[in-house]
């Protein structure tokens, strides 16, 4: 059942084609925030889908994060989604990332619950 407060973390190693050097969002061979950003919502995504109808998941719509601090590759990240807010089919979540101790990233993300069959029918063209 969904309900507020739900928590989810997963880990991660911080592979060499995540860097911002790679992905062109900078020049250094350090963990991109393209990277950070979709590891949270990866985490937002995974807290909830088990929860969900079948035939529904959700799509990220706002993300509002720091990035705190570099990483380098084989680094071993740790991410923690807390769902903080439903309304309706909006889902407001609370994100963070560490490394050890050290904060690496936090802010919030929000998610809406689709059904997938209407969404895509939707789009199409």
């Amino acid at each position: 059942m969904l309900k507020e407060g739900l928590v989810f973390s997963q880990e991660k190693i911080v592979q060499e084609n995540e860097t911002a050097a790679v992905l062109g969002s900078g020049g250094v061979d350090v963990f991109s925030t393209p990277m950070l950003i979709a590891f949270m919502e990866n985490t937002a995504y995974k807290l909830v889908q088990e929860h969900l109808e079948e035939g529904e998941s959700t799509v990220g719509t706002v993300v509002n994060i720091e990035h705190l601090k570099a990483n380098l590759v084989g680094d071993k990240l740790k991410c923690q989604a807390t769902l903080k807010k439903i309304e309706g089919k909006k889902l407001e979540f609370e994100v963070s990332v560490s490394f050890g101790e050290e904060t690496v990233g936090k802010g919030n993300h929000t998610r809406y619950i689709v059904n997938l069959e209407k969404f895509l029918g939707k789009l199409k063209r």
